[in-house]
């Protein structure tokens, strides 16, 4: 009785995606099971998540003389992290897109790495660093370390350059990668993530930085957890790669 029951299973007529093809169930699943794995949602959603904490612990200015600075250097430690945390995140985003869209995202992400990592990683780090040493000095003079402190707030040049470079630079990745999705994702999706871009790029404290990454997390959420139908097409380019690994 099984064995016949199993010839009826193997005999089934294959399935018409239209187009006047036809193809087996047994690639449905396949085609129909969400294409993020553990580790991919680990990342797409966690890196969003954490900056989202960060973002709500940190102060709302940068610490001066008399302020207590070692939490703000400790988020900017964290943030070494989250920066690279956020290059692994796009560039999984676009996973194994193939158009120019694409590839811009994947070629500006290490640049983008580098500009965020030194503006705000090493510089909050600095920064609270300078603060805490300021409040071991001797009362007459603090004063004067103040006015350093003050100092590293003026407009310089050189630090507009790397502040608005680093921030175009995000806006110029997440772009890229909305573009090479645009047609296959769905469009409201995709306007969260620029929208929650837009409002990340002006800073990552409260409140505009975790709601920044809010959006981000829920277009990701979006994004993957959406049910994925097979359309005509995905079952010939699914027996191309199954025929490939084989």
């Amino acid at each position: 009785m099984k064995s016949q029951e199993a010839d009826r299973q193997n005999q089934q007529p294959p399935t018409d995606w239209g187009g006047g093809e036809r193809h087996d169930e047994a690639l449905v699943p396949r085609l129909v099971a969400p294409t993020g794995t553990i580790w991919r949602r680990t990342v797409l959603f966690g890196v969003p998540g954490l900056y989202i904490a960060l973002g709500l612990m940190h102060p709302t200015t940068n610490p001066g003389v008399g302020d207590e600075s070692a939490v703000f250097i400790g988020l900017h430690i964290v943030q070494l992290f989250l920066v690279g945390g956020l290059a692994v995140m796009m560039w999984m985003l676009v996973g194994d897109l193939d158009n120019q869209a694409a590839t811009i995202t994947r070629v500006l992400i290490l640049p983008f790495v580098i500009a965020y990592t030194a503006l705000d990683a090493i510089l909050g780090i600095a920064w609270g660093i300078v603060a805490a040493k300021a409040n071991q000095l001797p009362a007459a003079d603090q004063a004067a370390a103040a006015r350093l402190v003050d100092e590293l707030l003026a407009t310089d040049p050189l630090g507009m350059i790397l502040y608005w470079g680093a921030g175009l630079l995000w806006l110029t990745v997440v772009a890229a990668a909305v573009v090479a999705l645009r047609g296959t994702a769905p469009g409201p999706a995709l306007a969260l993530i620029t929208v929650g871009a837009l409002a990340f790029a002006t800073g990552h404290a409260r409140p505009v930085g975790p709601i920044g990454m809010g959006l981000i997390l829920a277009g990701l959420g979006w994004l993957e957890l959406r049910p994925h139908e097979p359309r005509p097409g995905d079952v010939p380019a699914a027996r191309a790669r199954l025929a490939a690994r084989r």
